[in-house]
C-alpha cells in the first residue's frame, strides 16, 4: 500500500524516528528501500487479519526487519 507524505510523517514522528518493535534509529529518506541504513516501512499494530484498520492510530513505524518478520502477531 503506498500512504502519503502527510501519513508518512505522522507514522516516523509517531515512533520519534524509531522502530516501534525494536528501537532502531530509522531514515525518514530510507522508507521503502530494503537494504538501506534505517530503512522502514509502515506497519499496521494489530494486522488486517486480526481485524487491524488502516486508521491512523493503528499505522506504526518499522524497520524493515521487525515488519517481515512480526507476520500477523500483535507484539504490543
Amino acid at each position: 500500500m503506498s500512504y502519503d507524505d502527510e501519513t508518512l510523517n505522522y507514522v516516523f514522528d509517531k515512533g520519534r524516528g524509531r522502530c516501534w518493535w525494536c528501537g532502531k534509529k530509522l531514515s525518514w529518506k530510507n522508507y521503502g528501500r530494503s537494504g538501506e541504513k534505517g530503512a522502514w516501512e509502515v506497519d499496521h499494530n494489530n494486522p488486517f487479519s486480526r481485524g487491524g484498520t488502516d486508521y491512523l492510530r493503528n499505522l506504526v513505524p518499522a524497520c524493515i526487519s521487525c515488519n517481515r518478520s512480526k507476520q500477523n502477531r500483535r507484539w504490543r
